[in-house]
């Protein structure tokens, strides 16, 4: 029997390509708070606009929020114990300090009905940076008990940052809430506009400059087309040159075109709602790969709506043994399948694995740099099509590890090679290079996977014949 091996491990072999004035202070009563463990998630999540990092609590999930020029991030804490909103507060007032901002903001909470200070410090400190935190707890209007916790941190000159916490709840939640708090504030990282900060952000506005430039007829230029097709090979080259001699490792059809949201269900047409019919561009890949024993089958269909704001997609996929013997003591078959929907700064993905019960996550977007999935397919085209040169910073989802991840596309034109381009790609900080090649024309000539796999455009009488040669399934 194969081992149980995650399909979603082979996407990317098949579609590889986001105060007032203070009061005297007072003495709080003792307080402990519980000494429960808490785990935090491996990977920190970036707050770009105040330079922050921070490792939030495992299974807690984040949203960005945008109110005018202000940005705050919402932090849903796991087992409904609560939320934390991180934001930067600046003032006009010179004289106001961290201290002095927390008394305030601690001694409006007081005048609440039945308030009472549970805990306050004054000389909190995490890394180089000095702060201070209290716990209020207050009633609500039916009754129950509400916490409030608040750490204020000295950021910038006139600048704050806050880690503002609300719990409605019991004392016994209050205490573990306190410890994921605490905890995941103690990993916090304020950075320098470091070399590599400074390169990020100018990678960044070099991508929201693209994309502010694209219109409808940039994304037509590179669209296929919904009644055109491109079919790709996937393949190891022979080093006698000759295709016979080649390892043939899979192909893919891909479809991208204009359209509406409607199009990736079946859905009768004359059956469609408003929301069916937003306008978007539309992405389809079909694709079939051999690996290691296995066959792997998949359609993935992504939907971007006009204003970039909403998006939505689904990769589904067929695990297959392919046992040549003619046994079927061996046969395994897995279906498995991914589903994303974004609206805004909220993100879901849905993973079912063969029988298993369906995963959902809500991955955290950054508040600059976001791309959909249909952009980070097509920024290569786009960027070739106007002709563009330098480094490209973005954030997507990537459905290999599950996450928003940044990454780079960097443009440049070889003097080795007159007339073409190439776009080196990585989708993830860990992830290993890509190298898209493009002619004078922009249109696609082949991408080099870092294991020397190649994609190349190949038209399908041609793969057709190629694959009936090798006695290769079709």
């Amino acid at each position: 029997m194969i081992q149980s091996t995650s399909p979603l491990m082979f996407v990317l072999l098949a579609l590889s390509c986001t105060l007032g004035v203070a009061q005297p202070e007072r003495p709080a009563p003792t307080f402990t708070p519980s000494t429960t463990l808490t785990e935090l998630e491996i990977d920190p999540i970036s707050l770009d606009s105040i330079g922050l990092t921070i490792n939030l609590p495992k299974d807690a999930q984040a949203e960005t929020v945008r109110i005018g020029n202000s940005t705050s991030t919402g932090i849903s804490l796991p087992q409904n114990l609560g939320t934390i909103i991180i934001k930067e507060q600046r003032t006009s007032d010179e004289k106001l300090t961290a201290l002095k901002a927390s008394n305030s903001i601690r001694d409006q909470l007081m005048n609440r009905p039945g308030a009472m200070l549970l805990d306050e410090q004054h000389d909190l400190r995490v890394g180089i940076w000095k702060g201070h935190r209290f716990y209020v707890r207050t009633q609500s209007r039916t009754g129950s008990w509400v916490y409030r916790g608040v750490t204020i941190f000295g950021h910038k000159p006139k600048t704050f940052l806050i880690f503002d916490f609300t719990l409605e709840g019991t004392e016994s939640q209050f205490n573990q809430a306190r410890v994921l708090y605490e905890t995941s504030i103690a990993t916090m990282n304020l950075q320098e506009m470091s070399s590599q900060t400074l390169k990020r952000a100018a990678g960044f506005s070099s991508t929201t400059a693209l994309l502010d430039q694209l219109s409808f007829d940039d994304y037509a230029a590179v669209l296929t087309g919904k009644k055109n097709e491109r079919w790709e090979r996937l393949y190891t080259p022979a080093k006698s040159g000759d295709e016979m001699d080649a390892t043939e490792h899979g192909y893919r059809r891909i479809k991208s075109w204009s359209g509406y949201k409607g199009e990736l269900s079946s859905k009768d047409k004359s059956k469609w709602t408003t929301e069916d019919r937003k306008l978007g561009y539309l992405l389809q890949i079909d694709s079939m790969a051999m690996d290691a024993g296995l066959r792997i089958d998949s359609r993935a269909l992504f939907y971007m709506s006009l204003d970039e704001n909403e998006e939505t997609w689904t990769i589904r996929m067929t695990l297959k043994s392919d046992d040549s013997s003619g046994s079927t003591q061996n046969d395994y078959t897995q279906d498995s399948a991914i589903t994303g929907a974004r609206k805004g700064g909220k993100l879901t993905i849905t993973t079912v694995e063969g029988n298993n019960t369906p995963t959902t996550i809500s991955p955290f977007i950054p508040e600059n740099g976001y791309i959909t999935q249909v952009q980070s397919y097509l920024i290569g085209s786009l960027i070739v099509h106007k002709q563009l040169q330098g480094d490209f910073a973005s954030y997507s989802f990537n459905p290999v590890t599950n996450s928003v991840a940044l990454r780079w596309d960097i443009s440049e034109q070889p003097a080795s090679s007159p007339g073409l381009w190439t776009v080196t790609s990585k989708n993830a900080p860990d992830s290993p290079p890509t190298e898209t090649l493009f002619n004078a024309h922009g249109d696609l000539m082949r991408v080099r996977l870092n294991n020397g796999r190649l994609w190349e455009p190949i038209e399908l009488e041609r793969l057709l014949s190629l694959w009936k040669r090798k006695g290769l399934p079709i």
